[in-house]
């Protein structure tokens, strides 16, 4: 240590490392947010690696080619959801929205009348606002209110395209040349351990592959068995709450919780028998996901044991809103892997996860 016996020397080492770390600390809190949208870009890498990877098993054409035929049928299927339900979605999404909204106030309207007491607006009486004490604040020209929801919601919809696009050109410039990116990653690696700083790349890519892809299968069956529950019982509109199920089951804890309560306040006008029947399905759907679906699915990808990966998501969901909740599970096992296999293990590791990448990596990185 610099300074040997010096306690002056001692003092001032500590305090540089002390003024150093919370420097670094500070920096890495300011980008946060930053950092956390590139890892959404990696995961959306990892998904179209993964595709590309699965494409490869059944034609044996060059990865490139591979990748274009992969994003080309993506964009596809989108454009294709987008012309042809693109306008019943939305019409649907109107209903249900007003839907939730009349049902929610009808249940707070009949709390109040047996005494429970809440502001005027919460109930949607926004007239009695009016009675306010003025503040300087309500004599200022209110944006929201000069141009209306319309400006919030394009605002919104902007910031939302605008962060999708930023993931959606990172994965797909990652997904291009993964090695050359792993590689730049090596250089920072003692030379000694690069092969062990390798595996470890590859072994974590492979988790990210198979947690994408179970997320997907997962989303997807989830959204039909809710559609199918819900039209055989006569609740709608039911493909848009499948659809939202499925969309929803990607952010986990919240995700699920705040599906289910839209489901339940959506099926409040069809009656009592379409309300039991409408939770029992969600109920239903969310223990098969939960007991079966994602322990078969995932448990290759994320081996993360639950009370740390709960707290993981507590903890990003409260820092970063819905994209630390969506993203701290594959966040955790890539942790996990790096923690055991440079901290704990300091050894490459135990498997050779290279058998399982494509074999046109494979090929150029020997």
């Amino acid at each position: 240590m610099p300074g040997g016996d010096n306690p002056k020397a001692l003092i001032r080492y500590a305090v540089f490392c002390a003024a150093f770390a919370g420097a670094t600390l500070f920096l890495l809190w300011r980008v946060s947010e930053a950092l956390l949208l590139l890892f959404a870009g990696v995961v959306f890498a990892a998904f179209l690696d993964a595709l590309t990877f699965l494409l490869g098993k059944s034609v044996n054409w060059p990865r490139g080619v591979r990748l274009i035929i992969v994003c080309g049928i993506i964009f596809v299927v989108v454009a294709a959801c987008t012309a042809w339900g693109g306008t019943a979605i939305g019409t649907q999404g109107s209903e249900l929205a007003a839907t939730v909204r009349e049902q929610i106030n009808n249940g707070l309207a009949w709390l109040k009348q047996h005494g429970l007491k809440f502001p005027p607006d919460t109930v949607g009486d926004l007239t009695q606002m009016r009675d306010a004490t003025p503040t300087l604040k309500s004599m200022l020209p209110d944006v929201g209110g000069l141009f209306g929801p319309a400006w919030t919601a394009i605002a919104t919809l902007v910031a939302g395209l605008g962060d999708g696009m930023i993931i959606a050109f990172l994965g797909l410039f990652l997904a291009a040349q993964p090695l050359v990116y792993r590689d730049a990653i090596l250089l920072i690696a003692p030379p000694d351990r690069q092969d062990c700083w390798r595996m470890v790349l590859e072994e974590s890519g492979q988790a990210l592959r198979h947690w994408i892809l179970g997320q997907l299968i997962t989303m997807t069956l989830i959204g039909l068995l809710v559609w199918l529950g819900l039209m055989l019982i006569g609740v709608g509109p039911a493909a848009l709450l499948g659809l939202q199920a499925g969309l929803l089951a990607f952010v986990p804890t919240l995700g699920p919780l705040l599906a289910g309560t839209i489901i339940v306040v959506a099926s409040l006008p069809f009656g009592i028998w379409a309300l039991i029947g409408a939770a029992a399905i969600y109920v239903s759907v969310q223990t098969l996901e939960s007991y079966v679906l994602t322990p078969m699915i995932q448990r290759r990808a994320v081996s993360v044991p639950p009370a740390l990966l709960f707290s993981g998501q507590i903890v990003l969901g409260v820092l970063f809103g819905v994209y630390g909740l969506a993203l701290a599970t594959p966040l955790a096992a890539i942790i996990r892997i790096f923690f055991l296999r440079l901290y704990v293990e300091r050894a490459p590791a135990s498997k050779d996860v290279s058998a399982l990448a494509d074999p046109d990596e494979r090929g150029r990185a020997s």
